[in-house]
């Protein structure tokens, strides 16, 4: 009996907030787009990456490097009110990890590619392909979750 009721009162509490989000102001942040990220504000990096995401691909999946072993994955998007919101994923990979070959590699090939590309700021993050930043990015989060397991 007790079991029925604590069920029915989440099933109200989750319906009273769906229905909130459905039918809030468009004054408000449009719903949902506080859950893609955060607002990016002109002239920061992250407005930077944001902007070059949204020329690249409409904001879908974007890769950038630094060139030193750091991948970024970022999706952007035009929220309702004009802000431009952000969703910036991190991996890294080390250059000699566990002596793997694929480490070296992709380390190696990052560095190339941020030469050959153009940054967005001097030192700073270069857009790299889907190709190869997506490769390096699994990579990356593969060695991360070895680490996380030590």
């Amino acid at each position: 009996m007790k079991r029925l009721t604590l069920n029915k009162h989440l099933f109200l509490t989750a319906a009273m907030l769906l229905a909130f989000f459905a039918f809030a102001s468009p004054a408000s942040a449009a719903g949902f787009d506080f859950l893609f990220g955060p607002k990016a504000t002109p002239g920061t990096e992250l407005h930077a990456l944001g902007s070059r995401a949204m020329e690249r691909n409409e904001g879908g999946v974007t890769y950038f490097t630094n060139g030193k072993g750091r991948v970024l994955e970022v999706r952007a998007r035009r929220a309702k009110d004009g802000a431009l919101r952000v969703a910036v994923g991190r991996t890294y990979i080390p250059e000699n990890y566990n002596g793997s070959r694929t480490a070296e590699t992709l380390y190696r090939r990052l560095g190339r590619l941020a030469k050959e590309n153009k940054a967005i700021k001097a030192g700073q993050y270069t857009l790299i392909d889907e190709e190869n930043g997506c490769e390096a990015y699994q990579y990356g989060e593969m060695v991360a979750n070895a680490l996380d397991k030590e």
